[in-house]
């Protein structure tokens, strides 16, 4: 992880509820676009997020964009290897998948576990993530 700041937890739940203003408000005051916030994973592991890793993951497509504007790390992964490419991907978010691969978004970097983001929208039934992984030459023998 690039960043030992700690992102709170009140901010992380704005930004799972998509609430832009109050991240924007929390960041010009401050605090770190790449800063870390502990958090389950689905498989019940604890891991540290970022503020790009919720947002994708729970499809703020404007939220997205304003923290890659402001310098938020693309590729940054979760201490499971978790990408914000790899959470748009788990969870169906079309348009954001695409944003973060429009902006140079690693298509193949694998998590801890060597999961991609084509096998989590394979995995979980997406087939238009699919597609759009494979156009922007995922690997698919991976």
């Amino acid at each position: 992880m690039s960043s030992p700041a700690s992102l709170p937890k009140e901010i992380h739940r704005s930004a799972e509820r998509g609430e832009l203003q109050k991240v924007v408000k929390w960041l010009r005051k401050g605090g770190l676009v790449d800063a870390l916030c502990p958090a389950t994973a689905a498989t019940g592991q604890t891991t540290a997020v970022t503020l790009l890793h919720v947002a994708a993951g729970c499809g703020h497509l404007a939220m997205v964009k304003e923290l890659l504007k402001r310098g938020a790390s693309i590729d940054l992964q979760t201490s499971l290897g978790w990408t914000a490419l790899m959470e748009s991907a788990r969870n169906g978010h079309l348009s954001i998948a695409k944003e973060l691969l429009k902006r140079g978004a690693s298509v193949d970097l694998p998590s801890s576990l060597g999961a991609t983001a084509l096998m989590e929208a394979a995995g979980y039934g997406y087939p238009s993530i699919v597609l759009v992984l494979l156009q922007h030459s995922a690997n698919p023998d991976l």
